[in-house]
């Protein structure tokens, strides 16, 4: 079953609301609805949405405006554009203020659900990215022995020159990946086997 999730919709439009609001909700979503950006601001703030589609075109404080403040929070808050008057320019402002998508109404149910399974995919692929890279961060191998010294002297001098290199060590994964990986960070380009 897909992750549910918790979506803030903001626009002027009380249609696009609600029928935004009923695709989700359908779909086995919380959808959340705002009419004006400060008001969304503010839900922002005070609560935790796995992703806000916001208007751009709205009275008063636009899309764009919101989706500025809550870079400016410095929120991570995904959030997607949608308009109705849409054009390049707009889109890829959006794109730059840090919009993940932007799309154009009239909004098929079709394209909204997809939209959210692909932004709640890449919210998976990059906490998983973290937690990984978390992971690996604490099996760095530490040269301030003498013999690790001199080990990584040799594979400095071997990594500069096109000699093929035979490793001897006991069978292991250490002796298959971290000198492969120094000769590859030393030369700038990937080592041959």
């Amino acid at each position: 079953m897909p992750q549910k999730a918790n979506l803030l919709i903001v626009d002027d439009e009380a249609n696009t609301l609600a029928s935004l609001s009923r695709a989700f909700r359908l779909a086995g979503h919380d959808a959340s609805v705002c009419d004006n950006a400060a008001k969304a601001l503010e839900l922002v703030r005070s609560q935790n949405f796995d992703l806000v589609f916001s208007d751009v075109v709205m009275p008063g404080k636009d899309g764009l405006s919101l989706l500025e403040d809550i870079r400016a929070l410095g929120l991570n808050t995904p959030v997607v554009m949608m308009s109705g008057q849409a054009h390049i320019e707009m889109a890829v402002k959006a794109t730059r203020l840090g919009a993940l998508d932007f799309l154009e109404k009239p909004i098929s149910t079709e394209k909204l659900l997809l939209t959210l399974e692909n932004v709640l995919k890449l919210q998976r692929l990059e906490s998983e990215n973290r937690q990984l890279r978390q992971r690996l961060g604490k099996h760095e191998i530490v040269w301030t022995g003498e013999v690790m010294k001199k080990l990584m002297a040799q594979v400095e001098r071997v990594a500069a020159s096109e000699t093929r290199v035979c490793i001897l060590a006991r069978l292991g994964p250490a002796k298959n990946s971290w000198p492969v990986r120094c000769m590859t960070a030393v030369r700038g380009r990937p080592a041959r086997s």
